[in-house]
């Protein structure tokens, strides 16, 4: 799509990358896809092609010489595997592997066009009704849902688990925050313990979660102005615990921001890291084990720090401009861009629209910043096609807040612990050991 109506938006001339001949399946940047490209590895033909993008089964961005068009290479990779899957049992399972066929039976989260379904309640609809992010974290976690308030019962932080995390933090200037998120869960699965040790204490899973979420919660306080752990007040909602750590007025709508992006990001079904919460689960690892190795995996570039992509993308000093000569730069090479597209949302993701509109309510008036980000997003969507994520939702909103960096990366780490959990749960009562088999290919073979 050919865009006339802004000058920044004037086709550059393609790179080296997008001009150059079509890549083999299996490239080192498979993000985006040339037609050709799509038409060798699907084994189809334009019109099949042209088919599935007017179906909205593989989407089209357009291609800086404004004639041509990209197609994103997850939805072509789950339509050939959707194909290979008919060839028998083995490809099947290999298929699977690779944003394929189901292979996990599980009752907590359904993902639909209109965003994911926690049990039987869809995720917008629990953000529109002001569900605390605690209650929703129950449901998920036993089936039940339980009106109540805000706030959970507790064991606090042990003092000897802050003290080490905020020795840590003093490590270098600018630790991560996800990274001492991370340090948090290994420290207190060292203080409770065996699983011996923890049966005689008394120590129930439920209480030892809680305990876990209100933990990382405080460790929020890191990139705050003052640097220091705080922790939550007995029954003190998280949502209210997160707004005294990063020290920002706990307003009524601040706070039902905050807990907006919770809700939305408790759990997005499979994801790997919630796989590897489920292979540690069927291991028989205790809760703070499984916990941190899919808080670990989490913390990635592709998965838990997209958000960290979106904010340097949608940098502050950064006008309209400048954001898309970055976006045509990694169209041309047929990179996502950051914060856009989810494979799962074809018709954009529901979760995003919500977060956007509540940061249009809360700050959209009052911050330049947010207000830029804002108008360049509604460019990229009507010049580009791209239809943004709940990375760029969460970080317009945490803009709007007046939040630090990382606030977004920190929240969604926050919000699939509480996910994992359900998982770790539902794992553990399937009470088998998860254990595929690998296809052995023969030293030197790329096959």
């Amino acid at each position: 799509m050919k865009s006339s109506r802004n000058p920044a938006f004037q086709p550059a001339a393609p790179s080296a990358a997008a001009s150059s001949a079509p890549r083999k399946s299996g490239a080192s940047n498979p993000d985006y896809m040339t037609r050709d490209e799509v038409l060798a590895i699907l084994g189809i033909k334009p019109q099949t092609l042209y088919a599935y993008v007017s179906r909205g089964l593989i989407h089209s961005v357009p291609q800086p010489d404004g004639r041509s068009s990209f197609y994103v290479g997850e939805d072509v990779e789950r339509i050939r595997v959707k194909s290979a899957a008919r060839a028998g049992f083995g490809a099947v399972a290999a298929s699977a592997m690779r944003w394929g066929e189901p292979v996990i039976t599980t009752g907590i989260t359904l993902i639909t066009e209109d965003g994911p379904r926690y049990r039987n309640r869809l995720a917008t609809d629990l953000v529109r009704a002001g569900a605390p992010f605690e209650t929703v974290a129950d449901f998920l976690w036993d089936g039940t849902w339980i009106d109540r308030p805000a706030g959970w019962t507790a064991p606090d932080t042990p003092a000897e688990v802050v003290a080490q995390l905020s020795g840590t933090a003093k490590l270098r200037g600018d630790p991560h925050l996800v990274q001492l998120m991370i340090l948090s869960l290994g420290l207190l699965g060292i203080f409770h313990g065996s699983m011996k040790v923890r049966i005689v204490t008394g120590a129930t899973p439920t209480q030892l979660a809680r305990q876990a979420i209100r933990t990382m919660a405080g460790s929020f306080g890191f990139i705050a102005p003052r640097r220091r752990f705080v922790p939550l007040r007995a029954g003190e909602p998280v949502a209210a615990g997160l707004a005294r750590a990063l020290e920002i007025e706990p307003s009524a709508a601040a706070l039902a921001a905050i807990n907006a992006i919770l809700v939305l990001d408790v759990d997005h079904e499979l994801t790997s890291s919630t796989f590897v919460a489920r292979i540690a689960a069927s291991g028989g690892a205790d809760l703070h084990a499984c916990m941190s190795a899919a808080l670990n995996t989490h913390f990635s570039d592709t998965i838990g720090c997209r958000a960290d992509r979106v904010e340097e993308l949608f940098d502050a000093r950064s006008d309209a401009a400048g954001v898309i000569t970055k976006v045509k730069t990694l169209v041309a090479a047929a990179q996502r861009v950051p914060g856009f597209n989810h494979p799962f949302y074809p018709k954009g993701d529901p979760r995003a629209a919500l977060l956007i509109e509540i940061a249009r309510e809360v700050g959209g008036k009052n911050r330049r910043a947010l207000r830029s980000m804002l108008e360049t997003v509604d460019l990229l969507q009507s010049e580009f096609g791209l239809r943004p994520s709940f990375e760029l939702g969460s970080v317009a909103l945490c803009r709007a807040l007046g939040l630090p960096p990382q606030t977004a990366s920190g929240l969604r780490s926050l919000a699939r612990t509480a996910g994992w959990v359900a998982h770790i749960f539902e794992q553990r009562l399937a009470a088998f050991m998860i254990r595929p088999r690998a296809k052995y290919v023969g030293a030197g073979s790329t096959g």
